[in-house]
This record gives structure tokens, C-alpha cells and sequence, in this order.
């Protein structure tokens, strides 16, 4: 009696398992003009295409597509970034205010980044690129960038207040649009020599150029919308003050010490400490 027969067949080289249930592995890998993550999305929507239309047919039974492979740790990345870019303005936050211990300069240097995001949002999308850990990388680039010229625009008005004994709403005003006028050139200037560093990295086409590109495209999008912030920061500022102004105080901490301590009011007094006149005995 025969007990067995051999023949040849074509079947899987090896069965594999992942949490007690048969896997089976079809490999695919990127072209080079797309990331893991827009590949893995481009098989499973043609995979329920093919379902649904019935060009694909699936064994009866408990059976699932399910992709797994190097994509997630990119998304488990992206996860991370969600926390990390948030920290990131903190920080660029703190770092602002340490500058100038005043919390209203602060807020008005400080709103350059939510334009930049926002730019660098809009450019990501126009160019159809999906959210991943490079593109995140350029979001915080973009943070570090956007807050430049807003520092430079801020600290120049400041040393032309303690410069000045401002004490009217028009004199505020003439200094602050002088500051602006004078400052306005270097802002420009940081802005074009960073469009013009990223004309190469858009234009690459060689291994790795679509990371690369992926990272250009928050930053091309951010200082590109940076310049309208350099306009905002120095209104911001003026309008707080104006309201100091208002309030009966000096535009700044030091011109309200300056009137406390005897009230010299020909004297232009900087820094902390009162000026006392000595006259000989």
C-alpha cells in the first residue's frame, strides 16, 4: 500500500508567525520619489481598490492586509516630534524673554513663529509633500529662524529709546519708524541669503534629494512669509509703549527709576542707578 507521494510545488519557503496567527510576506520597497510612509499609503489604497473591485480575491477565513515594516518607526518618530516641536517654541519662548525681561516685547517678538509655522504649513501643503520626521525637522529649523528678525528689529529700538528721553506719542512713534527704516535692510538681507541657500536643495534630483527637499519645504514656506512678521513686531511693541505712555510711566523701566530718584529731568539716565550731582563745598 502507498503510503506518500512526492512531487513538486510551488509554496512559501518558510511559514512565519506573529502573535499565534500565519503570516505570509510581500515584499515592496520605494521607487526613490516617494518616502515610506506616502509608499505604504499608495499600496494599501490600490490593495481596497483591487478589493472592491473585485480584481483581488481573498482566501475565505480570518484573513488581513496589514503593512508593516521600517515605516513605523517613522511614524512612532513623528509621535515624538508631536511633543518635541511644541517644546521647541518654549524654549525659543524662554530664550526671547531671557533677552529682554519684558514679557509684552516678548509676546511681540514671539509672534513671528506662529506666522512662520503657519507658512511653512501652507508651503507643505501646496507642495503636496506628506507630514514625516524631515519635514518636522524643517518645522524646527523654521522656529529658530523665524524669531531673527524680530530680535534684531526689538533690540535696535530699545538702544535707540535709551539713547533718547522720549516722553510724547509722536516722539515714540518717530523713533520707532526709524528704527524700522534702519533696520528693515539686514532683516531683508538674512531673508534672501537663506531663500536664495535653498534654491540648491530644492532643485536636487541626486540619493537622498527628496529628504532633503522634504526639510526645505517648511523653511522655503516660513521665511517666505517671515518679512510681513518684521512689519507686526515694531506696531506690537509701539502700541505697548504707548500704552506705558498712557499710563503715566516711561517707555522704559529705567525712565520711570530715572523720575523717582529726584526727578533731573536734563539728565538721559540708563541703566538702574540715580544720578546724584556733586557740587564742590
Amino acid at each position: 500500500q502507498r503510503l506518500a507521494s512526492v512531487r513538486t510545488s510551488w509554496g512559501p519557503g518558510m511559514i512565519s508567525s506573529e502573535d499565534s496567527r500565519l503570516v505570509a510576506h510581500v515584499m515592496f520597497s520605494p521607487t526613490g520619489q516617494t518616502g515610506d510612509l506616502e509608499t505604504v499609503q499608495s499600496v494599501m489604497t490600490a490593495l481596497s481598490a483591487a478589493r472592491r473591485s473585485g480584481e483581488l480575491q481573498m482566501p475565505t477565513g480570518d484573513f488581513e492586509l496589514e503593512p508593516v515594516g521600517s515605516f513605523q518607526s517613522q511614524l512612532e518618530a513623528n509621535q515624538r516630534l508631536m511633543w518635541i516641536i511644541p517644546l521647541v517654541a518654549l524654549i525659543n519662548f524662554l530664550l526671547i524673554y531671557l533677552e529682554f525681561r519684558d514679557l509684552p516685547v516678548t509676546l511681540a517678538v514671539f509672534t513671528g513663529l506662529p506666522v512662520s509655522f503657519a507658512g511653512g504649513m501652507l508651503m507643505v501643503g501646496l507642495a503636496g509633500v506628506q507630514l514625516n520626521t524631515a519635514v518636522w525637522i524643517g518645522f524646527i529649523a523654521t522656529l529658530g529662524l523665524a524669531e531673527d528678525d524680530g530680535v534684531v528689529m526689538a533690540t535696535f529700538i530699545r538702544q535707540l529709546l535709551r539713547r533718547r528721553r522720549v516722553t510724547t506719542i509722536e516722539q515714540l512713534r518717530q523713533t520707532v519708524l526709524e528704527a524700522g527704516l534702519k533696520r528693515i535692510r539686514p532683516c531683508m538681507m538674512t531673508t534672501a541669503t537663506t531663500l536664495i541657500a535653498l534654491i540648491p536643495v530644492l532643485t536636487a534630483t541626486g540619493r537622498g534629494a527628496e529628504v532633503a527637499r522634504a526639510m526645505a519645504w517648511p523653511v522655503l514656506g516660513g521665511m517666505l512669509v517671515e518679512p510681513f512678521a518684521s512689519f507686526v513686531v515694531p506696531v506690537m511693541y509701539c502700541a505697548f509703549l504707548e500704552f506705558r505712555l498712557w499710563l503715566g510711566l516711561g517707555v522704559l523701566e529705567s525712565d520711570s527709576e530715572a523720575d523717582s530718584c529726584g526727578g533731573i529731568s536734563e539728565l538721559s539716565v540708563t541703566g538702574r542707578d540715580c544720578a546724584v550731582p556733586v557740587f564742590p563745598v
